[in-house]
């Protein structure tokens, strides 16, 4: 049976659909086709057309019937833009598997580092940004930005390990110690993926009205900047029913100041005289609980896997010959590299 993807009936400029979570949760392909529905307008390519077509006259859609969808999008775009071969290429390569997952890897300047991933979204036009950036004003600034990326950063604290095994150690050797110390109070204390420098950022950076997809902690969802604020489109199951709740605002880092607005931006008081309100107040409560208490349970889980990771590593260290304390090989590294990153989580 294929994978299913509902629709929501929501109103942003006018009326139109959008699609909705799965098991998948909020991965590269649902943020994707939702931005490209949002982002549909007298120029774009009929193919696009189609896909909002689609996706407005019914209840569920096929992942096969997105993809071929987006397949056709791709090879319009590649006409009109003039794309090379090897972009298109990967692109579709990727397309079937996409909904699984997306390898991203974020510089801490706000940058990603080059990926094929990155291909897929530049041939959809489609524009991609973080928030996970360091101030100069952080202690941690020169250790974090010596290395600049998730993935290269990884590498000094598992590097850190093997060094922290040998019976002497030269000034390379301390100077590993060193960074790898500052990045994991980083890690730490920046678990959520998002700082308020970043956020900032983000701000001062997009357009007023721009929508484009946001990665935070292996999640992807459609943004919008507006009126100075940013906003993540409503995309989960538990807010299905509840046609008003469009947007939520990103505020604060850890969603404690977050509130939910419709189509226009229009704050929604969580009263009983709401009449999309099914439930109630202790409903509309206890889903906002739910939200908030899941997003803490994903920040101290990506503020525990590294650990874990090193814990592993170190037993592992003790069980193997010495000759593993002379680094991480390249094969590790990829082997590391290739199952992160690699299936959304569901919030």
């Amino acid at each position: 049976m294929s994978t299913e993807y509902r629709t929501k009936a929501i109103q942003y400029d006018g009326v139109r659909n959008i699609l909705t979570q799965n098991a998948n949760g909020p991965c590269a392909l649902l943020a994707l086709i939702n931005t490209l529905l949002l982002t549909c307008n007298a120029t774009s390519p009929p193919e696009v057309h189609t896909l909002v077509a689609l996706v407005n006259s019914e209840d569920t859609v096929t992942l096969d019937t997105l993809t071929q969808c987006l397949r056709d999008i791709a090879l319009a775009n590649a006409k009109i833009f003039q794309l090379s071969a090897d972009d298109v290429n990967k692109t579709l390569s990727l397309l079937p598997t996409l909904h699984e997952g997306a390898n991203i890897n974020p510089r801490f300047d706000g940058g990603f580092e080059e990926s094929d991933e990155l291909v897929l979204f530049r041939v959809f036009n489609v524009g991609m940004v973080h928030g996970w950036v360091i101030s100069p004003e952080d202690a941690e600034f020169d250790a974090v930005m010596k290395y600049k990326s998730y993935e290269a950063a990884q590498n000094v604290l598992i590097e850190a390990y093997d060094v922290d095994n040998k019976s002497t150690k030269d000034a390379v050797d301390l100077e590993i110690l060193d960074d790898s110390s500052k990045i994991k109070h980083f890690f730490a204390r920046t678990a959520t993926q998002l700082t308020d420098y970043g956020l900032q950022a983000l701000k001062g950076h997009l357009t007023d009205g721009q929508i484009l997809v946001f990665f935070r902690n292996n999640h992807f969802n459609t943004i919008i900047k507006t009126e100075n604020d940013i906003y993540q489109l409503v995309t989960d199951q538990g807010f299905f029913d509840k046609s008003q709740y469009v947007w939520e605002s990103l505020l604060s880092i850890n969603g404690a100041n977050n509130s939910f607005f419709t189509g226009r931006f229009s704050p929604l008081l969580e009263d009983s005289s709401n009449p999309f309100d099914d439930g109630g107040d202790e409903h509309m409560d206890d889903d906002r609980r739910l939200a908030m208490m899941m997003q803490e349970e994903e920040d101290q889980r990506a503020a525990s896997a590294i650990q874990r990771q090193y814990q592993r590593r170190g037993r592992g260290d003790q069980s193997n010959d010495t000759s593993r304390n002379q680094g991480v090989t390249k094969k590790e590294k990829k082997q590391k590299k290739d199952k992160k990153g690699k299936k959304c989580i569901v919030m």
